[in-house]
């Protein structure tokens, strides 16, 4: 096939691709903001009749948590669509103290370990707050939510040159190999025999928005430890840096 014909059926191919995970998302989304709302109900029919003190306050603490993980998969629906046309609010930051103070922000994560922090001191680069918080918010979630009370690290750390690296790490029992070939696709596999059809709206989220800040996300696993890492171009003062893919100049 020439070269031009080759170029115009691959990128047909994954255009088809791109329209049917964009059909699939509205019922990711209801699966999920259904299992919140599952929570949140649990959690304040217990409320209403919990006799008070160390019970009631943990009901309470679920119901918050639960509006809080319902308000950012809805934030992270939005900020995909958004993203369709570009991302306008890359700035330069300390990414170092913006993970920290994500880490510590009170009733963003599920029960499970505590998270610890490997941070250098300061690490300024060009990043998009927007599309890091999301996808933080939705693998350090879900490392803790899988790490069965193990534990969770989050480390930045420098690769080579300029190039930093964010890896979530937990000790959880690790993600069944079978479930790995499908891991970031929108729908089951042909002739597998997994149950789990899906690999939920947060980890679609997280690509999609590691994706869009111009890296990979990648994932390592074995029984006591998975890790989900990208990589974020740093770049010292008065250095340009380059433009990221899907950056529009506001």
């Amino acid at each position: 096939m020439p070269p031009l014909e080759e170029t115009l059926l691959q990128a047909l191919l994954e255009e088809r691709r791109l329209s049917e995970e964009r059909a699939v998302v509205p019922g990711l989304m209801q699966h999920d903001l259904a299992n919140v709302l599952t929570q949140v109900s649990l959690a304040s029919e217990f409320l209403a009749h919990a006799p008070g003190g160390v019970e009631r306050e943990a009901a309470a603490r679920d119901v918050l948590g639960g509006v809080k993980r319902m308000m950012e998969l809805l934030e992270g629906m939005k900020l995909l669509y958004h993203t369709r046309i570009g991302v306008v609010d890359y700035a330069r930051g300390d990414l170092a103290e913006f993970i920290a103070r994500l880490a510590g922000e009170p009733g963003v994560w599920p029960k499970g370990a505590p998270i610890t922090l490997a941070l250098p001191a300061t690490m300024w680069c060009s990043f998009s707050p927007t599309l890091l918080r999301h996808a933080l918010v939705n693998l350090i979630g879900n490392a803790v939510a899988y790490s069965l009370g193990t534990w969770v690290r989050v480390r930045l750390s420098a690769v080579r040159g300029e190039r930093w690296q964010i890896a979530i790490a937990n000790g959880g029992p690790g993600i069944p190999t079978g479930h790995l070939p499908y891991l970031f696709s929108m729908g089951r596999q042909t002739g597998s025999s997994v149950k789990s059809d899906r690999p939920g709206l947060g980890l679609y989220i997280a690509r999609t928005c590691v994706r869009t800040h111009g890296s990979v996300l990648r994932v390592r696993t074995r029984p006591k430890l998975t890790v989900f890492s990208f990589v974020v171009q740093g770049a010292q003062r008065g250095v340009p840096l380059p433009v990221p893919p899907g950056y529009v100049s506001g």
